[in-house]
């Protein structure tokens, strides 16, 4: 059982502590009467005493006390640190019988209750992430601000971490919310709970100051369970098996799936290219130094257009599906029209300077019955081409920048097809192409191409930069990402590292349980990268033109348009085909990237984590054949090998009861890659052959 703590605690009064310990251990008893187990006590984060204490000294008063009350104690302190003797906060695990199990430092400044503080942080070194086995789990301890970098929390993922531990001093302010949606975030994105306390009253210059209810624990669906009011502490029932068997389940699973050495590649260009070692404060006078000098390395990438503040329209569109017998040029033509007709009404607008369509307006999903090599080549057009004459024609005649995506060819690459996200400027040019990273590919279900997939060829022909593209223009410095990127915060940190103000994501979400988590993680892609998130969705889709039937299938709209603080500035709430209006105040934008207590991507140094994206987790790169005809991903046999892996170095627990769900990708039955000679089928050449193979492609 785990239990958060909301009481103040000084490492002056230890005798304190223990009589509230105490009596979370009478509480404990009352519960665990079957079988019993020592409790897991969380402590907020506490920077109150008379002065910082002595590290090695506090540390053994609490594993005395976790030793004597019989619990597992985690929490976080300042103590003394080696850096010129200054204060630096310390998150510590220790086991019911005494035993330190983790000691880590703070890594992220104080940018919650002010970063002009005489103590020194961890920042900017490469950090060693520690779990250890408890009753809950395997746990990791990340403190304070150090959550709402999400690079840390993938990293302590990769070290073994089920649970993470936010022990944290947490106040009212215009970004709380933000930040407690960060929390649901980290649990999304990497499967995971994450368990947060931080003391509702805390004692300041000799007074009792209140502060809000900010502790609770956040699951991968989106859900947290939050402390209520001003109790001392709640308990909290953490289903590990529930977890494991969520991840035995690989759908989804992005720790699993995340190009993670892609990423290393670009994390050691960004090392490579600072100018000199990041440095590590040690008082007020260093950390406002510090502060400016990022201050003006941000500064230095805005966008030089002078048109600061105007209009966006995101076109919520209902397409056509194409199936095997349907004339495909005609079909992507129509539906290129129907989704321009609904913006061109009011694009003319002279406030209105951007247009965005959703991902697959062209075409749908996959199209005509399967998705395979094959029928995505059927489907996917060139840049440039008579469909992009189309939009072409579209952004000159209303002078806006229009963005969507598309199923793309490149002849410099033949044969593969690409998740392309796109922007036309003013005069209708092509001024930005980006290739989806983070694809359903990886399940099998959606067989385009991803950079990683030819990894190797695709740098040979385009570069490293051009996986991340931004393109400063009068409007601002534009990014793209589609769908499935955003709920890998990788994408969107790179894509600001390079500059982006306003990241343009063209999606096709279906609904479900797990819809909450996506919006919250959309959020806080906004907050933790300070800036625009421009989310145009699918009202619906007909996927058989010629059924007397209902046509829509699963996509029910949601378009929504996030402000850089992570707050909603509009959503259609509706199905169906629909605009959302709202405003891009690149003003705004810039004044919060010029406070440091916001600008987070200013404080993200990839000397941190970046040796552990090196490492040997996530999907490799490289993964392709040669062949463009060829599914590498097909029936998951390479996430199947690298759970299988996970589970060998302790990465991942099993599950003590295996669910009863198939492992498979959900459609028609996979081939069973576990049985000799499955490998081995023919591959089709032409759609005939395709048909043939009833069974082993994905339905739409």
């Amino acid at each position: 059982m785990l239990y958060i703590s909301q009481k103040f605690w000084s490492p002056d009064d230890i005798a304190g502590l223990a009589e509230h310990v105490e009596t979370i251990v009478a509480t404990s008893a009352r519960f665990e009467v079957v079988e019993p187990v020592e409790p897991v006590v969380l402590l907020s984060h506490t920077s109150a005493g008379a002065e910082p204490h002595d590290r090695k000294a506090l540390v053994k008063a609490l594993a005395d006390l976790a030793a004597e009350k019989n619990v597992f104690l985690a929490g976080s302190t300042l103590v003394r640190s080696d850096v010129a003797g200054s204060p630096i906060t310390l998150g510590f695990l220790i086991a019911s019988n005494g035993d330190v199990l983790i000691e880590t430092e703070k890594v992220s400044p104080e940018l919650v209750n002010g970063l002009v503080t005489e103590q020194t942080s961890a920042i900017g070194k490469p950090k060693e992430f520690k779990t250890a086995k408890t009753p809950i789990g395997q746990v990791g301890i990340l403190p304070g601000e150090d959550i709402l970098f999400p690079h840390y929390t993938r990293s302590l993922v990769w070290k073994g971490a089920e649970v993470i531990l936010n022990p944290t001093e947490e106040m009212a302010d215009e970004l709380f919310e933000a930040r407690q949606n960060a929390r649901i975030a980290r649990a999304f994105e990497n499967s995971a709970f994450v368990v947060s306390a931080s003391a509702i009253s805390r004692g300041e210059n000799g007074m009792a100051v209140s502060y809000p209810c900010a502790s609770g624990l956040s699951d991968w669906n989106g859900h947290q369970i939050g402390a209520k009011a001003n109790e001392d502490f709640m308990k909290v029932d953490v289903y590990i098996d529930k977890l494991r068997r969520r991840r035995a389940a690989i759908f989804g699973i992005a720790p699993l799936h995340l190009r993670a050495n892609l990423f290393a590649d670009g994390y050691d260009k960004l090392i490579a290219d600072q100018k000199s070692t990041p440095a590590q404060p040690k008082n007020k006078e260093e950390w406002v130094a510090d502060a400016r000098s990022r201050l003006d390395t941000a500064k230095a990438a805005e966008g030089t257009g002078n048109e600061t503040e105007y209009d966006v329209l995101l076109v919520q569109t209902v397409k056509t599906m194409i199936q095997k017998t349907s004339d495909v040029r005609a079909m992507i033509t129509e539906n290129v029209q129907r989704s321009l007709a609904l913006p061109s009404r009011t694009a003319s607008n002279p406030n209105i300077r951007l247009v965005a369509l959703s991902e697959f307006f062209m075409t749908g999903q996959g199209g005509h019955g399967y998705r395979s090599p094959i029928t995505l080549q059927r489907l996917a057009i060139r840049y440039p081409g008579p469909e992009m004459e189309l939009l072409s024609e579209f952004a000159l005649k209303h002078k806006v920048y229009l963005a969507g995506s598309s199923f793309e060819i490149d002849d410099k690459l033949p044969g593969y097809v690409f998740n392309s996200a796109f922007i036309l400027n003013d005069s209708g040019d092509l001024i930005h192409r980006y290739r989806k990273i983070q694809c359903a590919d990886v399940w099998g279900s959606l067989p385009d191409t991803t950079p990683s997939t030819i990894y190797d060829q695709y740098l040979d022909t385009y570069g490293y930069e051009f996986l991340f593209p931004v393109t400063d223009t009068p409007i601002g410095r534009l990014g793209t990402m589609v769908c499935f990127d955003q709920a890998h915060p990788e994408i969107a940190r790179m894509l600001v590292k390079y500059g982006a103000e306003v990241i343009i994501h063209p999606s096709s979400e279906g609904h479900g349980s797990g819809r909450r988590g996506w919006d919250i993680a959309r959020q806080t892609r906004a907050f933790e990268n300070v800036a625009y998130i421009l989310s145009p969705l699918p009202g619906g889709e007909h996927f058989n033109p010629d059924s007397k039937y209902e046509h829509t299938n699963q996509m029910r709209g949601y378009t929504k348009m996030v402000n850089f603080d992570g707050s909603i500035q509009g959503e259609l709430d509706t199905p169906g085909a629909a605009t959302l209006s709202g405003t891009v105040d690149l003003l705004a934008l810039r004044r919060a990237r010029a406070n440091p207590h916001q600008n987070l991507p200013m404080w993200d140094d990839p000397n941190v984590y970046a040796v552990d994206y090196g490492a040997d987790v996530g999907l490799a790169n490289n993964l392709g054949s040669g062949d463009p005809l060829d599914n590498p991903y097909r029936g998951m046999k390479p996430l199947r090998k690298v759970l299988s892996s996970y589970y060998e170095r302790g990465i991942f627990v099993p599950p003590t009861v295996p669910s009863s769900r198939s492992l498979s990708v959900p459609g028609k039955a996979q081939p069973d890659f576990d049985k000799p000679g499955a490998d081995s089928a023919p591959k089709p050449k032409t759609l005939a052959d395709e048909e043939k193979m009833d069974g082993e492609y994905i339905q739409v």
